[in-house]
């Protein structure tokens, strides 16, 4: 049976002196892993440089191998390959949503919701003329309402303490990894209650981010260290 899906890319391997293995997530089929073979000799259609990381492409393959690397028959991507090149902000961006995605989504099976959240979510990236720097703490926040712990908006003069244990705001501040300070608090409240974007320094900016990263940390087990978001603090304004 031949499968024609939209896809993104998740991960891609060098395997052998020439070729990939790719993994791509499907709309219609889940994480499906492929071979692309000689993907770095010139002027092969299926060239390494159309399996960057988050890579949006339709796609058709054989689904009848019993083997689980499956031949890509055709692709058509949505973006150029060279698009991001010129783009350190957005190339980054994406780096470290592909490195949150693959760690959260290894073995998904069909999830055509989530899929098309992340197709809008990369569209978004692509399609972005400012604002960038508070991108990435949205769809954190986003994503974290798909995998089901949304943060709960209950700040309040009384509630003014973000708890990451807790997914909720709470009256006392403790001096400990799991809190927030009383300004990322009052941040997190500000882009949870609001969708136009938040004027803040870039310090702050920059302690949240680290800190919804703790929070998907202590919600999922398969997220430890990001390497990427170093880079990506270093390079948003």
């Amino acid at each position: 049976m031949i499968v024609s899906t939209p896809g993104i890319v998740m991960h891609a391997t060098k395997y052998g002196d020439t070729s990939l293995i790719v993994k791509i997530f499907t709309q219609q089929q889940g994480n499906q892993s492929f071979i692309i073979k000689n993907a770095f000799r010139k002027n092969n259609r299926f060239a390494a440089s159309y399996f960057s990381p988050l890579a949006m492409m339709d796609i058709s393959y054989d689904d009848h191998s019993k083997s689980s690397l499956k031949y890509l028959k055709d692709i058509a991507p949505h973006h150029s390959a060279n698009a991001l090149y010129y783009d350190p902000a957005k190339s980054s961006i994406l780096l470290f949503y592909n490195e949150i995605l693959y760690k959260l989504l290894m073995d998904s099976g069909e999830d055509e919701v989530l899929f098309d959240f992340l197709q809008e979510e990369i569209s978004k990236v692509h399609n972005a003329r400012e604002n960038m720097a508070e991108l990435p703490l949205r769809f954190l926040l986003r994503l974290s309402m798909v995998m089901g712990y949304y943060p709960e908006d209950n700040f309040s003069a009384e509630n003014p303490i973000f708890s990451l244990q807790e997914c909720r705001f709470q009256r006392f501040f403790v001096e400990d990894a799991g809190f927030l300070s009383e300004q990322q608090s009052q941040y997190l409240h500000r882009l949870l209650s609001q969708e136009e974007p938040v004027t803040v320094i870039r310090g702050v900016r920059t302690a949240l981010l680290k800190s919804l990263v703790a929070y998907f940390q202590i919600h999922n087990e398969q997220i430890r260290k990001i390497d990427s978001l170093e880079i990506l603090s270093t390079v948003l304004h």
